[in-house]
Protein backbone atom coordinates (compact mmCIF):
# COMPACT_ATOMS: atom_id res chain seq x y z
CA UNK A 1 0.00 0.00 0.00
CA UNK A 2 2.88 2.38 0.72
CA UNK A 3 4.20 1.85 -2.83
CA UNK A 4 0.80 2.78 -4.25
CA UNK A 5 0.58 5.81 -2.00
CA UNK A 6 4.06 7.07 -2.87
CA UNK A 7 3.25 6.63 -6.58
CA UNK A 8 0.00 8.58 -6.16
CA UNK A 9 1.64 11.41 -4.23
CA UNK A 10 4.54 11.73 -6.67
CA UNK A 11 2.17 11.74 -9.66
CA UNK A 12 0.08 14.29 -7.79
CA UNK A 13 3.02 16.68 -7.59
CA UNK A 14 3.98 15.98 -11.19
CA UNK A 15 0.62 16.10 -12.97
CA UNK A 16 -1.36 18.13 -10.39
CA UNK A 17 -5.03 18.51 -11.33
CA UNK A 18 -5.00 15.76 -13.98
CA UNK A 19 -3.75 13.31 -11.39
CA UNK A 20 -6.45 14.48 -8.96
CA UNK A 21 -9.08 13.96 -11.64
CA UNK A 22 -7.96 10.43 -12.47
CA UNK A 23 -7.38 9.34 -8.86
CA UNK A 24 -10.81 10.40 -7.67
CA UNK A 25 -12.63 9.25 -10.79
CA UNK A 26 -11.22 5.73 -10.49
CA UNK A 27 -11.82 5.66 -6.73
CA UNK A 28 -15.52 6.09 -7.53
CA UNK A 29 -15.34 2.94 -9.64
CA UNK A 30 -14.61 0.54 -6.75
CA UNK A 31 -10.80 0.68 -7.04
CA UNK A 32 -9.07 0.58 -3.64
CA UNK A 33 -7.28 3.93 -3.67
CA UNK A 34 -6.35 5.66 -0.37
CA UNK A 35 -8.28 8.84 -1.16
CA UNK A 36 -8.33 10.17 2.42
CA UNK A 37 -4.56 10.34 2.46
CA UNK A 38 -4.52 11.94 -0.99
CA UNK A 39 -7.05 14.54 0.21
CA UNK A 40 -5.00 15.38 3.30
CA UNK A 41 -1.83 15.57 1.22
CA UNK A 42 -3.47 17.77 -1.40
CA UNK A 43 -4.65 20.12 1.34
CA UNK A 44 -1.13 20.24 2.76
CA UNK A 45 0.31 20.87 -0.72
CA UNK A 46 -2.26 23.65 -1.20
CA UNK A 47 -1.09 25.29 2.03
CA UNK A 48 2.42 25.40 0.60
CA UNK A 49 1.29 26.88 -2.73
CA UNK A 50 1.55 23.79 -4.95
CA UNK A 51 -2.23 23.70 -5.50
CA UNK A 52 -5.09 26.16 -5.40
CA UNK A 53 -7.46 25.03 -2.63
CA UNK A 54 -10.72 25.85 -4.43
CA UNK A 55 -9.63 24.49 -7.82
CA UNK A 56 -8.52 21.29 -6.07
CA UNK A 57 -11.88 21.00 -4.31
CA UNK A 58 -13.77 21.56 -7.58
CA UNK A 59 -11.68 18.96 -9.44
CA UNK A 60 -11.99 16.40 -6.62
CA UNK A 61 -15.75 16.85 -6.25
CA UNK A 62 -16.26 16.80 -10.04
CA UNK A 63 -14.19 13.63 -10.44
CA UNK A 64 -15.96 11.92 -7.52
CA UNK A 65 -19.40 12.81 -8.87
CA UNK A 66 -18.43 11.64 -12.36
CA UNK A 67 -17.14 8.32 -11.00
CA UNK A 68 -20.20 7.87 -8.78
CA UNK A 69 -22.57 8.63 -11.65
CA UNK A 70 -20.75 6.18 -13.93
CA UNK A 71 -21.29 3.40 -11.38
CA UNK A 72 -24.92 4.50 -11.00
CA UNK A 73 -25.51 4.41 -14.77
CA UNK A 74 -23.88 1.01 -15.26
CA UNK A 75 -26.00 -0.50 -12.46
CA UNK A 76 -29.13 1.25 -13.74
CA UNK A 77 -28.74 0.04 -17.32
CA UNK A 78 -27.22 -3.38 -16.87
CA UNK A 79 -27.88 -4.44 -13.25
CA UNK A 80 -31.22 -6.18 -13.72
CA UNK A 81 -30.23 -7.48 -17.17
CA UNK A 82 -27.09 -9.09 -15.75
CA UNK A 83 -29.11 -10.91 -13.08
CA UNK A 84 -31.65 -12.04 -15.68
CA UNK A 85 -28.98 -13.25 -18.12
CA UNK A 86 -27.28 -15.27 -15.38
CA UNK A 87 -30.68 -16.64 -14.23
CA UNK A 88 -30.06 -15.35 -10.74
CA UNK A 89 -32.87 -14.13 -8.52
CA UNK A 90 -32.23 -10.96 -6.56
CA UNK A 91 -31.33 -12.02 -2.99
CA UNK A 92 -33.74 -11.09 -0.21
CA UNK A 93 -31.15 -9.02 1.66
CA UNK A 94 -30.50 -7.00 -1.49
CA UNK A 95 -34.24 -6.37 -1.91
CA UNK A 96 -34.40 -5.10 1.69
CA UNK A 97 -31.48 -2.74 1.15
CA UNK A 98 -32.99 -1.62 -2.15
CA UNK A 99 -36.30 -0.88 -0.39
CA UNK A 100 -34.47 1.17 2.25
CA UNK A 101 -32.62 3.13 -0.46
CA UNK A 102 -35.97 3.79 -2.18
CA UNK A 103 -37.52 5.07 1.04
CA UNK A 104 -34.54 7.28 1.99
CA UNK A 105 -32.49 7.96 -1.18
CA UNK A 106 -31.14 11.35 -0.11
CA UNK A 107 -29.87 10.33 3.29
CA UNK A 108 -28.52 7.01 1.95
CA UNK A 109 -26.47 8.78 -0.71
CA UNK A 110 -25.36 11.66 1.53
CA UNK A 111 -24.31 9.59 4.55
CA UNK A 112 -22.39 6.99 2.51
CA UNK A 113 -20.08 9.72 1.15
CA UNK A 114 -18.50 9.77 4.63
CA UNK A 115 -18.13 6.01 5.17
CA UNK A 116 -15.24 4.59 3.15
CA UNK A 117 -16.15 2.18 0.39
CA UNK A 118 -19.87 2.12 1.14
CA UNK A 119 -20.33 5.01 -1.28
CA UNK A 120 -19.55 2.71 -4.22
CA UNK A 121 -22.12 0.19 -3.01
CA UNK A 122 -24.68 2.95 -2.54
CA UNK A 123 -24.04 4.12 -6.12
CA UNK A 124 -24.66 0.61 -7.45
CA UNK A 125 -27.76 0.09 -5.28
CA UNK A 126 -29.23 3.43 -6.32
CA UNK A 127 -28.71 2.54 -9.96
CA UNK A 128 -29.98 -0.98 -9.49
CA UNK A 129 -33.05 0.28 -7.64
CA UNK A 130 -33.77 3.03 -10.21
CA UNK A 131 -33.49 5.97 -7.83
CA UNK A 132 -34.09 9.27 -9.62
CA UNK A 133 -30.93 10.54 -11.31
CA UNK A 134 -31.62 14.10 -10.11
CA UNK A 135 -31.99 12.96 -6.48
CA UNK A 136 -28.84 10.87 -6.73
CA UNK A 137 -26.75 13.67 -8.27
CA UNK A 138 -28.05 16.36 -5.92
CA UNK A 139 -27.20 14.47 -2.73
CA UNK A 140 -24.02 13.07 -4.24
CA UNK A 141 -22.71 16.56 -5.05
CA UNK A 142 -23.60 17.93 -1.60
CA UNK A 143 -22.15 14.88 0.17
CA UNK A 144 -18.92 15.03 -1.81
CA UNK A 145 -18.49 18.76 -1.19
CA UNK A 146 -18.85 18.28 2.56
CA UNK A 147 -16.91 15.00 2.94
CA UNK A 148 -14.05 15.95 0.61
CA UNK A 149 -13.99 19.58 1.71
CA UNK A 150 -13.44 18.90 5.39
CA UNK A 151 -10.58 16.45 4.73
CA UNK A 152 -9.01 18.86 2.25
CA UNK A 153 -9.28 21.66 4.78
CA UNK A 154 -7.85 19.44 7.53
CA UNK A 155 -4.81 18.83 5.33
CA UNK A 156 -4.58 22.56 4.62
CA UNK A 157 -4.81 23.38 8.32
CA UNK A 158 -2.16 20.81 9.24
CA UNK A 159 0.06 22.05 6.41
CA UNK A 160 -0.07 25.59 7.78
CA UNK A 161 0.20 24.67 11.47
CA UNK A 162 2.36 21.53 11.40
CA UNK A 163 5.12 23.15 13.43
CA UNK A 164 2.65 23.91 16.21
CA UNK A 165 2.20 20.16 16.76
CA UNK A 166 5.84 19.03 16.58
CA UNK A 167 6.64 19.83 20.22
CA UNK A 168 3.39 18.34 21.44
CA UNK A 169 4.84 14.91 22.10
CA UNK A 170 8.33 13.88 23.05
CA UNK A 171 9.75 10.41 23.70
CA UNK A 172 8.59 10.37 27.33
CA UNK A 173 5.00 10.98 26.25
CA UNK A 174 5.14 8.08 23.80
CA UNK A 175 6.51 5.76 26.49
CA UNK A 176 3.73 6.81 28.89
CA UNK A 177 1.05 6.30 26.24
CA UNK A 178 2.49 2.84 25.47
CA UNK A 179 2.44 1.89 29.16
CA UNK A 180 -1.16 3.06 29.53
CA UNK A 181 -2.21 0.99 26.51
CA UNK A 182 -0.40 -2.10 27.84
CA UNK A 183 -1.99 -1.71 31.29
CA UNK A 184 -5.46 -1.21 29.79
CA UNK A 185 -5.09 -4.29 27.58
CA UNK A 186 -3.84 -6.34 30.56
CA UNK A 187 -6.85 -5.33 32.64
CA UNK A 188 -9.26 -6.21 29.82
CA UNK A 189 -7.61 -9.61 29.25
CA UNK A 190 -7.59 -10.33 32.99
CA UNK A 191 -11.32 -9.52 33.22
CA UNK A 192 -12.06 -11.82 30.28
CA UNK A 193 -10.16 -14.72 31.83
CA UNK A 194 -11.79 -14.16 35.19
CA UNK A 195 -15.29 -14.12 33.67
CA UNK A 196 -14.59 -17.43 31.84
CA UNK A 197 -13.46 -19.09 35.07
CA UNK A 198 -16.57 -17.99 36.96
Amino acid sequence: MSAILSFLLSSLLLYKYWALLLIFYFSGLILPIPTSTVLLSTGAFASQGYFNFFISLAVIVGANVLGDYTGYLVAHRYGRKAFTMMHVHVPVWMEKIEAFVHRHPGSAVFVTRFVGTTDVLANLLCGFGSVSAFTFLFYDIIGNIVSDGWLLYAGYFLGVHWQDFTGLFNITDYILIGLIVIIALSVVMWNKRRSKVV
